[in-house]
C-alpha cells in the first residue's frame, strides 16, 4: 500500500490529525526543514520595505511570533 493510498482510507478527522503530526515531527528541528526560497525572499523584501505603521518593533515581532510557536507545540 502506498502512502496516498493510505491516506485515501482515512476520513477527514484522521487526514487532519496525521497532519497535525508529520507537521510536529517536521518542526521540531528546524534545520531538517529549510525554509523554501520563496519564503527567504518575501522576510528579506519585508525587512528592507518595513510597513511605516508598525505595530510593534521587528524585534518585538519575532519575540512574538517565537512564542507563539512554542506556545502551539508545547498545546500537544
Amino acid at each position: 500500500m502506498t502512502i496516498e493510498s493510505f491516506i485515501d482510507t482515512l476520513n477527514t478527522e484522521q487526514q487532519q490529525a496525521a497532519f497535525d503530526l508529520l507537521w510536529q515531527r517536521l518542526s521540531a528541528d528546524a534545520r531538517t526543514l529549510p525554509s523554501p526560497t520563496w519564503h527567504r525572499e518575501v522576510l528579506a523584501y519585508r525587512s528592507e520595505n518595513p510597513s511605516s505603521s508598525p505595530k510593534m518593533t521587528m524585534s518585538e515581532a519575532k519575540v512574538e511570533v517565537r512564542r507563539m510557536v512554542d506556545e502551539r507545540r508545547n498545546s500537544r
